[in-house]
């Protein structure tokens, strides 16, 4: 199977699994795990921060970011198909019990005349208040610019609101833009980045922000059950590849493009490369059905809607894998 669902779906290297197994570990829970605070103080430093924090998941870092930054019933702001809106099982409204409100922009990110629809009449006691907006970058692939946020940062800060910048993927921003993470951190009161994506280390995401800020997340992630003992062990695997693996994310963006070249030479198939995703239009309707077709040629992959088909490229493809998947890909369509 050539498993282009995700790039959460790698396998530590050798190197990082050497680099785990030779951890220096503490208990981080008493702030006495070294490998763990070299993660977080090397995290901060990249994207321009005071403070960092380890956790498990990048689910529980943007939960953390909404928890500390607001207060029960203010309103989010946030993308429709965005992670914290559609993919975290609506713990937003469970946990921070906030209501999010969200737009639809084939962007991602909300533009000035929408921002200024919500804002209208923010101060009318009716209403829930505005406290945060949450964008994504890279959202399905799409970078946001760095000047798009600077904009979204200056109208919440003007307004006495956050924003949150769910980087997952930031460092496949960066690497798209040929600019340092922290410029692609800026304006942002608080940053999750992930590990287990693009990087391929096993665990962990991090929540950046200010020290104060951080020092609150710290107590929730122990509210949460994020507490981790030991966690050099997997940290170790995060760190190696903090270190080593941002800048070969190009390759991953290259064999993206290539393998979405490959497929629009295949119809019925239509291909878009967006940094390392691919995504494919299908016939109206049919996406579950090419799905299942590629799956059949040993390709995986994940519908997105009723005529979308997400590929991801990751750091356990080669450029074999990728020309082999092109190859299935036409054999499956082709039987359609």
């Amino acid at each position: 199977m050539i498993d282009l669902r995700s790039d959460t779906v790698t396998r530590p290297t050798a190197a990082m699994r050497r680099a785990m197994a030779e951890a220096d570990v503490g208990d981080d829970v008493f702030g006495e795990d070294p490998t763990v605070r070299a993660l977080e103080e090397e995290t901060a430093a990249l994207l321009g921060k005071e403070a960092a924090l380890y956790v498990p998941s990048g689910h529980m870092s943007n939960q953390i970011a909404l928890y500390v930054q607001t207060r029960s019933g203010d309103e989010v702001w946030t993308h429709r198909r965005g992670h914290v809106a559609a993919n975290e099982q609506g713990a937003s409204s469970v946990l921070a019990r906030v209501l999010p409100r969200v737009h639809d922009s084939a962007s991602g990110y909300p533009d000035a005349a929408l921002l200024e629809e919500w804002a209208r009449g923010a101060d009318d006691v009716h209403r829930a208040r505005p406290r945060l907006v949450c964008v994504e970058n890279t959202f399905s692939g799409l970078v946001l610019p760095p000047a798009e946020q600077e904009r979204i940062s200056a109208f919440a800060h003007d307004r006495g609101m956050l924003l949150h910048l769910d980087g997952a993927r930031l460092w496949n921003a960066a690497v798209a833009l040929d600019e340092a993470p922290a410029r692609v951190a800026e304006g942002a009161d608080t940053v999750s980045v992930c590990f287990s994506k693009g990087l391929g280390a096993p665990v962990g995401s991090a929540l950046v922000g200010d020290a104060q800020t951080v020092a609150e997340a710290r107590r929730a992630r122990k509210l949460l059950g994020g507490g981790m003992r030991q966690a050099g062990i997997v940290a170790a695997g995060a760190l190696y590849a903090l270190r080593n693996h941002i800048d070969r994310l190009a390759e991953d963006h290259e064999r993206a493009h290539r393998l979405a070249e490959r497929i629009a030479q295949t119809p019925p198939l239509a291909a878009e490369a967006r940094t390392n995703m691919v995504l494919v239009t299908t016939p109206a309707d049919h996406a579950q059905e090419f799905a299942d077709l590629f799956a059949g040629e040993g390709v995986g992959c994940v519908p997105m809607g009723a005529d979308r088909l997400r590929l991801v490229v990751h750091l356990d493809l080669s450029d074999k894998d990728v020309d082999a998947a092109a190859e299935r890909i036409a054999k499956a369509a082709a039987a359609a």
